[in-house]
């Protein structure tokens, strides 16, 4: 696995875009509280896409069309223990392209074809794509991103219930956006950190992402170190004593005491930062008026044995809704409010032309 201290200037670039993208699509999106989402996802299949926008991509993916697309593909192709990554494109038989995209496009499968990829790409964890086709649908473009990290201990259980952990990375740390904030990673080989962080109640869940991405920048960078305690006694998440231990240990013991859980969603992402700028691009190679929708699930899971993580990502173009077309004709309106007559002439054969009832009606 490819560790930090390696990194070529490209995947040092790919994961601040990433993680700038992140934190800008949260706020855009007002998606602080998802249960789960993958902004990496995301971001994946629109780098992926990158060429086929008619701008450059700084601004939205942190990175131009050109180096958005080779850090999407250095990533898909990068091995790593536990994290699987795939992009895929479908198009429907019979449409023609008046541009070529970026991805490679086979056949566009039925419904029961895109489910069968979304399980082979998240290891089963997802089983039905985002997104349903039906015979408007033109092309299909999805992501696929899965972690599925075990810890290196088996985690215990505390008298109430709680996940148990002695071990791995915890702190008590100082940060700007959200104060005081208690952060638990457990041990894991499978080149994954898990981080839990907890802020004090009250502080607002867009001040919590901020504290994590802060912490999670100072641990990268050496600043803090596992066991840091800022604090200055018990606090919103932690308290403090002492006790008797056995075998001359004069470190301090650290626990923390975590739930067992298991989250999905589903996001509409059309209005992302990116999306827009990516699928006009796409829509473009398409003669016919299109539109397009980006859809997300994902779901997670944290246990005693390790987490588990999965997202795809579909974008799908399909063929717009005509619009009326506009014209100017006479508009001429007929008022019967006055008295009047009605009659009710035969028609055909030896009756025609029969007058068969007259009335003269007196409006009210």
């Amino acid at each position: 696995m490819e560790k930090s201290g390696t990194q070529t200037p490209l995947s040092l670039a790919a994961a601040q875009a990433v993680r700038t993208y992140a934190a800008t699509t949260r706020s855009a999106l007002g998606s602080a509280e998802s249960p789960v989402i993958s902004y990496a996802g995301l971001w994946l299949l629109l780098a992926s896409l990158a060429p086929a926008a008619e701008t450059e991509t700084d601004e939205v993916l942190g990175l131009n069309r050109a180096d958005a697309r080779a850090a999407a593909l250095a990533l898909l192709e990068a091995p790593h223990p536990t994290i699987g990554a795939a992009v895929a494109g479908w198009l429907r038989p019979g449409v023609s392209l008046t541009k070529g995209l970026p991805v490679v496009l086979d056949p566009l499968p039925g419904q029961a074809g895109l489910d069968a990829w979304a399980d082979e790409h998240t290891r089963g964890l997802i089983k039905e794509f985002p997104l349903e086709i039906d015979a408007q649908t033109l092309i299909v473009l999805a992501s696929a991103l899965v972690v599925t990290p075990r810890w290196s201990e088996r985690l215990g259980e505390d008298d109430e219930g709680l996940l148990l952990l002695e071990s791995g990375f915890q702190a008590v740390v100082e940060t700007d956006a959200a104060g005081l904030v208690a952060i638990a990673c457990p041990p894991s080989e499978d080149g994954i950190s898990v981080y839990s962080v907890i802020a004090a109640d009250g502080v607002a869940a867009a001040d919590v992402w901020q504290a994590s991405e802060e912490v999670v920048r100072r641990i990268d960078a050496g600043e803090v170190r596992n066991h840091a305690f800022e604090a200055q006694g018990a606090g919103h998440a932690w308290t403090v004593q002492e006790v008797t231990v056995f075998g001359g240990a004069t470190a301090d013991r650290w626990r923390s005491h975590l739930p067992e859980w298991s989250l999905e969603d589903r996001h509409d992402l059309s209005a992302a930062p990116g999306v827009a700028e990516i699928a006009r691009g796409v829509m473009a190679a398409v003669e016919e008026e299109t539109e397009a929708v980006c859809v997300q699930k994902a779901v997670a899971s944290y246990d005693r044995e390790g987490f588990k993580a999965a997202a795809v990502t579909g974008m799908m173009v399909r063929a717009a809704a005509a619009a009326p077309r506009e014209t100017k004709v006479r508009q001429i309106d007929l008022r019967f409010d006055r008295p009047h007559a009605v009659v009710a002439i035969a028609r055909g054969g030896a009756w025609e032309g029969i007058p068969l009832f007259g009335s003269w009606v007196t409006p009210a």
